[in-house]
């Protein structure tokens, strides 16, 4: 009887782990989500994406991600240019006021071939439209134009 009891607890143990293991890496996305009692704040950049002769372009993919000392974190929320070239991407995450926007062109010849850009971002002060409480810091926005260059 101690044999099975034994074998039982032993699995049990195995069983709970590995799905404590695997609920507790599922909610470690750096950008996009926010724990209770975390602090957090808001971030938004919009704008406009155009050639350099302004005409506003569609179907550009613009990835924004959280920069980091030397370089930026890959996570982050990756949106579309509409039809009139105009973006807009958002993000809840941890307080950190410094963005990096990947632009990249992904549809080919349609709207002409564009060289990838990489722009940082920064939030400032004067950025946050609204002052938070508590854990929540607040919200911020900043509008960002870009020009792409054609690919030669």
């Amino acid at each position: 009887m101690k044999k099975i009891g034994r074998k039982f607890l032993k699995g049990t143990n195995w069983a709970l782990a590995g799905l404590l293991s695997f609920l507790g890496f599922s909610g470690c996305d750096i950008i996009g989500r926010v724990e209770y009692g975390t602090p957090h704040a808001e971030y938004e950049v919009k704008g406009t994406i155009t050639n350099e002769a302004g005409k506003k372009i569609p179907d550009i993919q613009v990835k924004l991600a959280q920069g980091k000392r030397g370089g930026y974190i890959e996570s982050g929320i990756t949106v579309k240019t509409d039809e009139m070239g105009h973006y807009s991407a958002s993000v809840t995450t941890f307080p950190d006021k410094d963005f990096v926007m990947i632009v990249t062109d992904t549809d080919g010849e349609t709207n002409g071939s564009y060289v990838s850009d990489t722009i940082a971002v920064r939030f400032e002060e004067k950025d946050y439209y609204k002052k938070g409480k508590g854990w929540f810091e607040g919200a911020a926005r900043k509008k960002v134009d870009i020009k792409l260059k054609p690919k030669k």
